[in-house]
């Protein structure tokens, strides 16, 4: 496994795929063209939208839309939850990236699929980004009633076509290899929302040979250049599991920010979904894969080769980290454990790769096969998991300050924004 991971996750080979996709495309004299999976009712799709006429502007890249509405369930364990985590993060997100976004309530299926059947008479049109943006804000602001009228003024689906083009686009999402709206596919490639569009500036900018802009990649960045002012001791939560390679991404900028601001970090490990009974179907495995190693490359984290520990290899750590808690050596512990999981190949399920990860992190082997013994960790771990939810969020890595919860290694500019105060919870 670790080696067929290595090939997955290998850069050097995507890029070259890349280069040849290009090369063949050149050779049959075909545009740049990405599909842009639209739907009304996602923020991110709303927050994408804004930011694609001047990508286009920029790159010459054509953008194709797809306007879709349903999507497969078993994609989102918890979708009331996700649903209103979204909104929130949303408008977050829009702070991080200079958009703009109505932190609303979310549309209601009736009225999205009113503006969808608009936007599906629309999609040869070169005014689409414009119309989508338009419809969003009625919809997000709660003016039905604008999209009633637009609807009597322009061109719309009928109703009964709508509902079988949308299902079957539905059914046809995951054959095609995702999952998310707000989502860019160019070339064999998914781009998700405005977090991810920088890869793909980046991508275009390799096949015209030009460097990278700098400010593209503004946004994600952890400064550390203002000295601690008013926040030492401050509790940053971070909700972390052995089996996310997100968690494992993030885990060194955590710690920088931590030390640099003199918070008090508590790391909480949780179990991951599948051992929570929440499944993943393989589409979103795989994407998870591929995306964790471009941004494991563009953060410089070593990673790829990889030994999953679901089920013991977890079980094992999780057990070992009441000990390293007590021990002061959990921060050690938890990074020496993932590098090993996600960048060594390291099975954490048998006593040779646990016991390499344990003195390591500078605690003896004797007292971890004590612990290994120990089942109390299970407890503090559905403790830990029942906080997260209550926190609203359903999955890692969650960070948690001053009561405003984000989800995913994308977020750690937030939290040094909020501790700055330039970003408004």
């Amino acid at each position: 496994m670790p080696y067929v991971a290595m090939l997955l996750t290998n850069q050097r080979l995507a890029h070259l795929r890349e280069r040849l996709i290009t090369l063949r495309r050149s050779l049959r004299s075909k545009p740049r063209e990405a599909v842009f999976y639209f739907r009304v009712d996602d923020p991110y799709s709303w927050l994408l939208a804004q930011q694609l006429s001047a990508l286009s502007r920029d790159t010459g890249l054509r953008i194709r839309p797809r306007t879709i509405l349903h999507l497969p369930s078993e994609m989102y364990p918890e979708p009331e939850l996700h649903k209103q985590y979204s909104i929130r993060d949303a408008a977050l997100s829009a702070q991080l990236h200079n958009l703009q976004f109505t932190s609303g309530t979310a549309p209601s299926h009736s009225d999205a699929f009113a503006a969808s059947r608009i936007l599906l008479a629309h999609e040869d049109d070169p005014g689409y980004l414009s119309l989508a943006q338009t419809l969003c804000r009625h919809l997000w602001n709660g003016d039905i009633d604008a999209v009633h009228v637009l609807g009597t003024r322009t061109d719309v689906m009928a109703e009964k076509e709508a509902r079988k083009e949308l299902e079957a686009r539905r059914d046809s999402f995951l054959e095609e290899g995702h999952y998310l709206t707000g989502t860019l596919h160019y070339d064999g490639v998914w781009y998700w929302g405005p977090d991810r569009l920088d890869h793909l500036r980046e991508r275009l900018a390799r096949e015209r040979g030009e460097a990278m802009p700098e400010s593209a990649m503004a946004w994600r960045r952890i400064r550390l250049t203002r000295p601690p002012r008013g926040t030492q001791g401050e509790k940053l939560e971070f909700f972390f599991s052995f089996r996310s390679p997100y968690s494992y991404l993030a885990l060194e900028r955590v710690l920088k920010l931590s030390k640099h601001y003199q918070l008090a970090l508590q790391i909480k490990p949780v179990l991951p979904m599948v051992m929570r009974g929440l499944s993943v179907p393989p589409a979103k495995r795989f994407y998870i894969l591929k995306d964790a190693a471009r941004e494991a490359a563009r953060a410089q984290v070593p990673f790829g080769k990889i030994c999953d520990p679901v089920g013991t290899g977890v079980e094992r750590c999780m057990a070992i980290w009441p000990l390293a808690e007590r021990e002061k050596k959990l921060a050690r512990f938890v990074t020496e454990a993932t590098r090993a999981i996600w960048s060594r190949g390291v099975n954490v399920a048998n006593d040779a790769g646990l016991r390499s990860v344990v003195e390591a992190a500078g605690l003896k082997w004797s007292d971890a096969q004590q612990a290994l013994k120990d089942n109390g960790w299970i407890e503090q771990a559905t403790n830990n998991r029942n906080e997260m939810v209550a926190a609203g969020s359903w999955g890692v890595p969650t960070f948690r300050l001053r009561g405003v919860t984000v989800w995913g290694q994308d977020r750690l500019p937030v939290i040094e924004k909020l501790l700055l105060e330039e970003i408004r919870p």
